[in-house]
């Protein structure tokens, strides 16, 4: 595999999440993520974060905004009569631990007031009570279900709306005492707007643990960092040495378009930092 087949691979959140253009992310995005990320257990297996207040000056920041709001089915939603706006989100995360605990949080300036209607509307109720919160779902689906949290909707199966009230509540702990998943998460940049981070192993990597972060630079540069752990340093030399023996062969491919690459070992983690023009870094 070329090295910038690697490169492209880097960036396949660029492409799945984002897809093109957004300014400059804020220096303490990290900060912003932690309150999203200690709301979550801390025995999920990772999570997915996007922080869309640094995309309203491009122009596809309501496309950004309706693919989060899908997971939710709320895509579609007009936003006069459901009280969501897609232009009034702010942030998302996502995490989840096996099939029926998963949950996505989204945060916005929405008018809640309108969304309850509207959940009335299409025979989403509020049917129980947990932790101090009041539980939304269908009758006829009830392993699924939503419940609000300041300005923020919290929705997924039922029990990921549980994991997630009890976190709040002080039950339970946070995904930040997470040893696996903070190991990866603390080795990525501050400066992201995209983060995502998975304490499990990766048939695809083969590593035991992984992480990538997507920073947006003012000059419409990107900047893609991965960090992956592997079983034991001995296998971690192995792959450094591999990736760099690929840099160095698509070495002149890379300076041609504009794309800069930085390799580092650190015992069993391997960090990769690439860089270039948006436009390059597209799969």
């Amino acid at each position: 595999m070329k090295f910038m087949r690697i490169v492209r691979i880097l960036a396949i959140l660029l492409a799945l999440i984002i897809g093109t253009s957004l300014c400059g992310c804020l220096n303490d995005s990290k900060s912003e993520a932690d309150e999203l990320i200690k709301m979550l257990p801390v025995d999920y297996n990772g999570f997915v974060y996007v922080n869309f207040k640094n995309i309203e000056d491009s122009k596809y920041s309501s496309e950004y905004r309706s693919k989060i709001l899908n997971a939710l089915r709320l895509g579609n939603a007009n936003g006069e009569k459901t009280g969501i706006y897609i232009n009034k989100t702010k942030r998302m995360i996502f995490s989840g631990s096996g099939y029926d605990r998963f949950v996505i949080i989204i945060e916005g300036d929405y008018d809640f007031d309108k969304f309850k209607n509207h959940l009335k509307e299409i025979g989403v109720n509020p049917v129980e009570e947990y932790g101090g919160f009041k539980i939304y779902t269908k009758p006829n689906d009830d392993k699924i279900a939503l419940t609000f949290y300041k300005d923020m909707i919290i929705a997924g199966t039922k029990q990921g709306v549980y994991d997630c009230i009890n976190v709040i509540n002080g039950e339970m702990d946070s995904l930040l005492k997470n040893r696996e998943v903070m190991e990866i998460y603390d080795r990525l940049p501050s400066d992201a707007c995209v983060y995502e981070v998975s304490g499990t192993y990766s048939p695809w990597y083969k590593t035991v643990a992984e992480g990538m972060s997507i920073s947006f630079e003012n000059n419409d540069r990107v900047k893609v960092v991965r960090v992956e752990k592997y079983k034991d340093e001995e296998t971690a030399k192995e792959k450094y040495e591999e990736l760099l023996k690929k840099k160095d062969r698509d070495k002149e491919e890379m300076e041609k378009k504009g794309i800069t690459a930085d390799i580092k070992l650190d015992g069993q983690y391997l960090i990769v930092t690439v860089e270039g023009p948006e436009d390059e870094l597209k799969i």
